[in-house]
């Protein structure tokens, strides 16, 4: 997935750092100064500084009256920038549809046609970019296309540039999201094309708030008066229109985002500096062997609960919610109703309960990452705990809250070929579901299963 990259200052040594947009920790290269960054639902401000002065602006304006055969005499009326606020989304999506397709007889003898039904997943990564401001005037709506080798810089009003004005942000991250989830079921409407679409899931990892330059030149010529707007990264006028233009900033901020505020990352309990990641909410103290994770703007002390069998093994991170609708809550229950589904493989696991699975961990693809969470749900391994000092493997990036909305899409795709279960008491909401277990699996072990190595193999962490 790709990621804009953000620059700030060191607050210890004051040295430029790059990181990437939303990076959890890091550690500065030049003094070694440990921080943290962020924190889940924070929302951070970013800009892109201007590569075009007013000079460039009016330059970017002639070149533009050349190629449309316009005259170069005219008067300037006004030349100012502008920063556009963008709220911009990542996260990744998941969607499940079905698909009809008609059998042939090998036998080529006349019969009615047999007709199976055919279960799709479609799982990706998805980064969205949504205007923030009312005045469309300016005739920008989206980032999609601007260039990534342009870093962002992180907002400080010390650093932002005084001669800019800045357009007033009108959205509140709750419009912006319905605005993200009309795009995102659009797409999914689109990919249903011939298929019928089940189920899907949006798990947003990201959300922030990017500044883009726009210069507005206003001219007279002839009489007449027109406006260009001036793209301040790709140095070209993008939009025109007839008229003179005036605006005035109400210092509308409707994003509740906030200034980058670093802070150290140190072990409450020891004061030991924590290991850095890009993306984890979970950190290990190799110094007092307690463990933690990031909430709002603090640290919570969490018990690891690592498979015991698997000493030495690499640990991943999965959320596991126990499961049941109706009266149906144990696996024996559970694989009466998911015949092909879920096997009861032993009879020692008839009386457990059953769970859903979910993979918490980051998966360059991540088809093969909803592959091995499925497998867990379908095998419903026998696992007995215990709490111990262990370094992960991987990085936790998953919340509890999305790991549930993770969950729905498992169990949806689960009973998706039972007609019977089609009916609202099979509903994920008229289910009922635990709070998230925090538990640490090594995938080296097979589970009871040979292949489970096999068919995690395609999976990076």
């Amino acid at each position: 997935m790709n990621n804009y990259s953000a620059i700030f200052n060191c607050p210890g040594c004051g040295s430029p750092l790059e990181i990437l947009e939303g990076t959890i920790s890091l550690r500065c290269s030049y003094c070694g100064l440990i921080m943290r960054l962020g924190s889940p639902g924070r929302i951070l401000k970013y800009f892109y500084n201007s590569r075009v002065d007013a000079f460039a602006a009016k330059f970017a304006a002639e070149r533009y009256f050349k190629e449309k055969g316009q005259t170069l005499k005219y008067n300037e009326v006004g030349c100012r920038l502008f920063h556009l606020p963008f709220y911009r989304f990542r996260g990744m999506s998941y969607a499940l549809y079905s698909e009809s397709v008609i059998q042939e007889d090998e036998n080529d003898e006349p019969s009615a046609p047999i007709k199976n039904t055919i279960f799709h997943t479609k799982c990706r990564y998805f980064d969205l970019t949504i205007p923030a401001f009312d005045k469309k005037i300016f005739g920008l709506d989206s980032l999609g296309i601007r260039p990534e080798v342009m870093p962002l810089t992180v907002y400080h009003k010390e650093i932002f540039p005084p001669e800019s004005i800045m357009v007033d942000l009108t959205l509140s991250p709750e419009e912006a999201g319905q605005k993200a989830m009309m795009m995102f079921f659009f797409g999914v409407g689109v990919a249903a094309i011939n298929r019928e679409y089940l189920s899907s899931e949006m798990i947003g990892e990201g959300l922030s708030v990017i500044y883009y330059p726009v210069w507005a030149f206003s001219v007279e010529s002839d009489g007449l008066v027109s406006t260009l707007f001036i793209d301040g990264l790709a140095k070209r006028v993008y939009n025109e229109i007839f008229d003179t233009f005036g605006y005035t900033a109400g210092g509308v901020d409707r994003s509740r985002a906030v200034e980058l505020n670093p802070v150290q990352h140190k072990c409450p309990n020891c004061d030991f500096d924590l290991p850095v990641s890009e993306s984890s909410l979970h950190y290990h103290c190799d110094n007092c062997g307690r463990s933690y994770m990031i909430g709002d703007d603090s640290y919570f002390q969490v018990e690891d609960d690592c498979a015991s069998y698997e000493n030495g093994t690499r640990y991943h991170p999965f959320w596991r919610f126990r499961f049941a609708t109706g009266e149906i809550d144990t696996v024996g229950k559970f694989s009466k109703i998911l015949t092909g589904e879920i096997p009861l493989i032993a009879r020692s696991k008839a009386n457990n309960s059953f769970y859903i699975y979910v993979p918490a961990f980051r998966s360059i693809d991540l088809n093969s990452l909803t592959t091995l969470g499925e497998m867990f749900c379908r095998i419903q391994p026998e696992m007995t705990f215990e709490r111990k000092s262990q370094s992960p493997a991987a990085d936790m990036i998953l919340p509890e809250s999305e790991g549930k909305e993770l969950a729905r899409f498992y169990w949806n795709l689960l009973r998706s070929k039972y007609h019977f279960l089609a009916g609202k008491d099979y509903d994920f909401n008229a289910c009922r579901i635990s709070e998230g277990e925090l538990v640490w699996l090594g995938l080296a072990n097979s589970y009871g299963v040979k292949s489970t190595s096999e068919k995690y193999k395609a999976v990076k962490a």
